[in-house]
């Protein structure tokens, strides 16, 4: 409500699509005294979902999506241009991940352009090694979940470490004992049918590419069926308190 202009959160969904983001979060954040805007990957590409095959759309095809929103967002007149966050679950969290690379904004959003203030993953894969993902355009904050059985905790934990180290603004959360979803899943969930890529570690050459032999041919062997989804109502009320302290320090 009101005129503003307001500082705004770019939501970006998982590889189920837009079922609970809205829900889970779009009052919160308003409440807190931002505006939301929640991307659809799928609509227009045609696809209800990529959980159980996550060839259909890779999260790097999504980080146009992310800056089409910021561009919208920053010629509106309520919305200041300058306060903009990208704030991405699962599938949504990896296109955040490679949106907050400095590649993407030299890219999506070259000088003169508005970028995003802050980049917030929650639960993305840190598991693919290339050249690009070694240097972040703005603060990165991560969220993940320690039992997370579908994109683990460990190889973000050492990717922020690493940037971290390096002099990045990069930091991250990782909930005890909280598994995927911990923020939306209803209950505890066994998904047999999901594509789940926690034992894959691809070292590209490129953002871009190639992928490894064999890998656009195929599945990779590495690639299993079958990961747990899982709500924490102490880790999602966790979350919710640092996320807020977050914000009001990177989005002031």
């Amino acid at each position: 409500q009101g005129s503003g202009p307001f500082p705004a959160i770019v939501l970006a969904h998982g590889c189920n699509g837009n079922r609970n983001i809205e829900r889970a979060w779009g009052p919160i954040l308003r409440g807190w005294g931002y505006a939301t805007f929640v991307i659809d990957s799928f609509g227009h590409r045609g696809l209800q979902e990529v959980c159980t095959n996550g060839r259909m759309l890779v999260p790097l095809q999504r980080v146009p999506d992310a800056y089409g929103a910021l561009r919208l967002l920053a010629a509106h007149p309520r919305i200041d241009p300058q306060r903009i966050a990208l704030m991405g679950f699962s599938h949504g969290g990896a296109l955040a991940m490679l949106a907050a690379t400095a590649w993407a904004k030299e890219t999506f959003a070259p000088a003169g352009q508005s970028a995003f203030r802050a980049f917030i993953p929650f639960y993305p894969n840190c598991n693919a090694t290339f050249p690009e993902r070694n240097r972040v355009s703005a603060p990165l904050r991560i969220h993940t979940g320690e039992a997370d059985d579908w994109t683990p905790a460990k190889p973000c934990a050492e990717l922020a470490a690493s940037l971290k180290a390096s002099g990045q603004d990069v930091s991250i959360h990782v909930y005890p004992g909280a598994h995927h979803g911990f923020d939306q899943a209803p209950r505890h969930i066994y998904l047999p049918k999901v594509g789940n890529g926690a034992g894959c570690f691809p070292r590209l050459p490129s953002i871009l590419g190639p992928l490894p032999a064999g890998a656009a041919r195929g599945v990779p062997p590495c690639v299993k069926k079958g990961a747990t989804i899982a709500g924490s109502p102490a880790a999602a009320a966790e979350a919710r308190r640092n996320l807020r302290a977050q914000l009001d320090d990177l989005m002031k």
